[in-house]
């Protein structure tokens, strides 16, 4: 039993100076436009200044006008449709009675930042991923990310 009780609290011990010593941190940055709202978020290194999910969470005000509703719902839709198979991305959809909404993950260690043929399928998602993350040689950098969404009008909220 004390050999048990041993081991438990150095593997606990081992694991909290895992978890205590990583640099990952979050940032959110928000454009609030009339009928909808983008939020991004960032998974970054900040020793190492890179970035290693992306989160965007874009948010349809439906409450104004039908007509916006349904070209609201057919965009997102043909964006969903460009995605499927794309390595690194994942998606959620959800709809109710105030809000189209749409949630796109990018998975930085797995997206193909330079597949041609993924790039020609889904032009949309490649072009906001690229103005969404910028590299550095051969990471993702948050500074130079961060910079390039600012001149797009985001503001950082955490």
């Amino acid at each position: 039993m004390k050999r048990i009780l041993k081991l438990s609290i150095l593997l606990m011990g081992a694991l909290f100076v895992l978890l205590g010593c990583s640099q990952e941190t979050k940032s959110e940055f928000v454009l609030q436009e009339i009928a909808n709202k983008t939020k991004l978020t960032y998974v970054y290194d900040k020793e190492k200044d890179s970035v290693s999910k992306l989160t965007m969470e874009i948010v349809y005000d439906i409450t104004k006008d039908e007509r916006y509703t349904e070209a609201a719902r057919s965009q997102r839709d043909e964006v969903v449709a460009e995605m499927e198979g794309i390595e690194g991305v994942t998606y959620t959809k959800k709809d109710d009675n105030n809000y189209i909404t749409l949630t796109i993950e990018v998975d930085v260690n797995k997206f193909k930042f330079d597949d041609a043929a993924s790039r020609k399928k889904a032009p949309t998602l490649y072009n906001t991923v690229n103005a969404a993350l910028k590299r550095k040689d051969s990471i993702v950098s948050y500074q130079l990310s961060k910079a390039a969404i600012l001149e797009y009008e985001f503001k950082e909220v955490k």
